[in-house]
Formats: structure tokens, C-alpha cells, sequence
């Protein structure tokens, strides 16, 4: 038990039997199209959302994930309108950095929209401090296939040391957009996509294109760019998505008016919520 703006809350760890609750949670702190009603029991299954409690009242949820690069990412982050702005938030990070050192976690980032000014509150008063600015986009992809294919290939060993020493990383500040969270490249974490198939270079540029996953029923890629030029990047992910039997391409790009011009050039858009996000991060 935690005070709390002289709330006592208590946390837990969601079960199957939780989701009658946290999708009312959701549904008040989102409204009813909120993307965590669908894919609920999925993300319950995986055994990191956090839940915290008033007595038997639900007020608050955080989900929690472990990177691929040994950082945690947390999502999903959800209070109930009636306690908003009294500790929710705060209390759920502060259980969950301490759940995620015991796992050797030394670091936490999360996202949030720029418009999302009671969330950034949050994640400052929790001293979480901001590294990247971007901007969410995604490409419905056709099933035709283009006429000529563009001809990427994939990143080979000797390429990784200079990837890390590209201009377009340095300007993201050396992270990037992995699946559902972001990441902090280096050699090592670089050497795992290589030798997992999903590093690809095409006319000077070097990108990232993992395989389709369909937690939202619909088979989603996701693409990071690592080396410009930004267009062939672009246009070389589409075409291995597709390849890959995606029929979605997403991708955080840093928020900079030239790599949003391109990307909508070639077919990409981008929701109200995504077009200006923040990654915060946290040493812990």
C-alpha cells in the first residue's frame, strides 16, 4: 500500500478475470473505440499490466514490456476521469520501475502525444525526461505487387559499425521505432536484427522492416529507418512488407517537416493522435 493525495492504492498484476473491469476502465479513460478493447486478452495473456486499486475500485493501468535492447517500455497508461491528476500515474511507474529493476531493467521509455498535456505532467513529476520528438505514420498496402522490384538486400555484418555513425540516427538521437516501442541502437542490438533477417539496405539508405505481426487481426510491419535517403528507404520497406504478406506498414519517423513530406509523397498518413509524439525516458 502506497498514499497517494491521501488515496491508499494497492497494485496487482491484471488476470483474465481483471478484463470486465479494465475494459470499463478503458472505455472511460478512452471512450469506446480505445485500441486496448481489442486487443485485451492478448495483452493480458502476456503478464505485464499493471493495475491499480482502490479497494475493489480499478482506478489506473500501465502495461509493461521488456525491449529487445534490455530497456522496458511502458503503454497503455489509463486513469479514471474521477482521479485524474491525484497520483494515479505516478504510483503505477513507481511500482513498476521497481518490479523491473528485480528484472534487471535499468531503463523505461514510453510515448505520449504532444497534445496529451496531463500525460507529459505525469512523466515529468515522475522524472521521466524527454529524448526524441516524432511523428506516427502508416501505409495501407495494396495487394498488387509494383511491376519492377526496387531490389533491397540485406545489411551485411560489415555495414552494422557504420550505422551507428549515421547523420539521420544522430538527428533521432540514436532511437528508433521497434514494433510496438522504441528502442536505443548499438552494436549489439543491431547485430540481433541483422542475423534476424530484418536490416535491408537500398541506394545508400538502411532500414529496418520486421516481420507482420497481427495483434490488431490485420498483419502489421513496422519500419525504422536508419540511414537516409528517407524516399528510398520508404519505398524499399513497402516492398518488402508486402514480400513479407504485411498489409500494413507503420513507422515512427522523427518529427521533421522534410521526413513527413516525403512519407506522404509516397503514401503514407497519419492519425490525430500521432502526428506529434514524445518518447520520454527514465534511468531507474
Amino acid at each position: 500500500m502506497r498514499p497517494t493525495n491521501s488515496i491508499q492504492l494497492s497494485v496487482s498484476i491484471a488476470k483474465q478475470s481483471d478484463r470486465p473491469l479494465i475494459a470499463r476502465l478503458s472505455r472511460r479513460a478512452a471512450g469506446r473505440s480505445d485500441y486496448v478493447l481489442r486487443i485485451l486478452p492478448t495483452v493480458v495473456a502476456r503478464g505485464g499490466l499493471f493495475l491499480a486499486w482502490k479497494d475493489s475500485e480499478l482506478l489506473g493501468m500501465t502495461n509493461f514490456d521488456k525491449c529487445i535492447d534490455g530497456s522496458g517500455w511502458l503503454s497503455m497508461a489509463r486513469t479514471d476521469p474521477d482521479y485524474r491528476r491525484r497520483g494515479v500515474a505516478t504510483f503505477l511507474q513507481h511500482k513498476i520501475a521497481a518490479y523491473a529493476r528485480r528484472k534487471g531493467v535499468r531503463t523505461l521509455r514510453l510515448l505520449v502525444s504532444s497534445e496529451n498535456k496531463a500525460s507529459i505532467a505525469a512523466c515529468k513529476k515522475g522524472g521521466f525526461k524527454r529524448v526524441s520528438e516524432v511523428a506516427h505514420i502508416s501505409c495501407n498496402l495494396r495487394t498488387k505487387r509494383p511491376r519492377e522490384k526496387v531490389g533491397a538486400s540485406l545489411v551485411s555484418r560489415t555495414q552494422l559499425h557504420l550505422l551507428l555513425k549515421s547523420h539521420y540516427l544522430a538527428k533521432a538521437g540514436g532511437y528508433i521505432g521497434y514494433r510496438r516501442n522504441f528502442i536505443k541502437l548499438t552494436k549489439r542490438v543491431l547485430t540481433r536484427l541483422r542475423d534476424e533477417g530484418e536490416l535491408y539496405s537500398l541506394g545508400g539508405s538502411a532500414f529496418l522492416v520486421s516481420r507482420p505481426e497481427r495483434t490488431f487481426r490485420i498483419p502489421r510491419s513496422s519500419l525504422a529507418i536508419i540511414q537516409s535517403p528517407t524516399g528510398k528507404a520508404l519505398i524499399g520497406a513497402k516492398e518488402i512488407a508486402l514480400g513479407l504478406g504485411a498489409r500494413t506498414l507503420s513507422c515512427y519517423t522523427p518529427y521533421r517537416a522534410y521526413e513527413i513530406s516525403v512519407a506522404r509523397r509516397l503514401g503514407f498518413t497519419s492519425r490525430p493522435w500521432g502526428r506529434h509524439c514524445v518518447v520520454f525516458e527514465k534511468k531507474i
